[in-house]
């Protein structure tokens, strides 16, 4: 079972980034740095409805959550949820709707959706995705990231922009 300690770390992961300039695709590698995953995370909505026969627990409205100096939100969070190995619940994927922003002190990315499979452990953004490291920006239409791997892949008019001398 993977806690949410470990998803939101693992979601704070593209927001830490390193490439070289590119058109139509990209291959990344992106790093979590200093970053201590087992603070606790705190989830601020509007609403939160659950749904136990379906599975889900959806948070709506000015959805923020937060863990030491980071920071994501997003419109609509839903967590789809089954039994796991050990007959408890298991968080299986995360969907993120509306404005999806990660904030780190230096680092952010925005989309305008996110998924987080668990299973394969990937994080799809797609939609108008921007990351900006410093002086750095990349976009494209969608963002893959593998956390086993460690290698991301921006896909779909790709476009980079580097200011020389910036940090």
């Amino acid at each position: 079972m993977i806690s949410a300690k470990r998803f939101l770390a693992a979601l704070w992961a593209i927001t830490f980034l390193a490439a070289a300039p590119a058109f139509g695709q990209a291959t990344v590698r992106l790093g979590v740095e200093n970053h201590d995953s087992a603070q606790p995370v705190e989830i601020t909505s509007e609403e939160l409805s659950l749904n136990q026969q379906g599975g889900t627990a959806t948070f709506t409205g000015g959805v923020i959550v937060g863990q030491g100096d980071l920071v994501m939100t997003c419109e609509r969070m839903v967590v789809e949820y089954g039994s796991g190995d050990t007959g408890g619940n298991e968080i299986r994927i995360i969907r993120m709707f509306g404005g999806v922003t990660f904030a780190g002190p230096t680092e952010a990315a925005e989309s305008d959706e996110a998924v987080y499979t668990l299973a394969d452990e990937t994080i799809v953004l797609t939609g108008n995705v921007l990351v900006t490291q410093g002086a750095t920006a990349l976009s494209s239409d969608r963002l893959t990231y593998n956390l086993a791997s460690g290698a991301g892949q921006m896909e779909g008019r790709v476009k980079t922009i580097l200011n020389p001398g910036s940090n």
